[in-house]
């Protein structure tokens, strides 16, 4: 009869341990957005320059700011969109990865006006109106170039591997900013 007992324990700790496993290794991502912008009327899309404060806000090399911004790129152009120049754009896309260093997600934060506290009394729209951020993730933003305040934005866990190679990281972004931005409002 103990010997019972003690293999139900070991039973529930397994699937307690593999729920947990499963649950923190999903692929769960949030989008949110301003409800006033209307988003309809975007057809342009930019990046900010190489000397904006976007571009200073993250120490990135060019190689890692590539694979994301074509990522970017090849995306908005299957949904549509035109590259401009920033000034004629209608939208800006920003992005920043997430590491351990909160500050840095704070100074971008301020950069592209993002507010996590105020979601809940404005008009933004979001499955969830508590913004959760985590590391080893990508954050994509959309910038409304008259005021520069994000109007949009969508986070995707990156979950990088020591063994990943080049490749491996380019695919895992191409994954990301696809699955982000075909959250977009339509």
């Amino acid at each position: 009869m103990f010997s019972v007992l003690i293999t139900i324990i070991k039973s529930l700790v397994t699937c307690v341990l593999l729920f947990n496993i499963f649950a923190c290794s999903s692929t769960s991502y949030e989008t949110v957005y301003d409800g006033r912008f209307d988003f309809a009327q975007v057809k342009n899309y930019s990046f900010y320059n190489n000397d904006s404060d976007f571009f200073n806000s993250q120490s990135l090399d060019y190689a890692q700011r590539s694979r994301v911004e074509l990522a970017i790129e090849r995306s908005m152009n299957e949904q549509r969109f035109k590259y401009s120049k920033p000034e004629q754009a209608d939208i800006i896309v920003t992005y920043h990865f997430v590491n351990k260093k909160y500050k840095d997600y704070l100074a971008y934060n301020k950069i592209v006006l993002f507010c996590s506290h105020c979601l809940r009394a404005s008009t933004w729209i979001s499955e969830n109106q508590n913004w959760t951020v985590f590391s080893d993730a990508l954050i994509i933003d959309l910038v409304d170039p008259k005021n520069h305040r994000s109007i949009w934005r969508s986070i995707y866990p990156l979950n990088y591997q020591v063994q990943d190679n080049s490749q491996k990281l380019n695919e895992k972004i191409i994954n990301a900013v696809d699955t982000m931005l075909a959250q977009y409002p339509k």
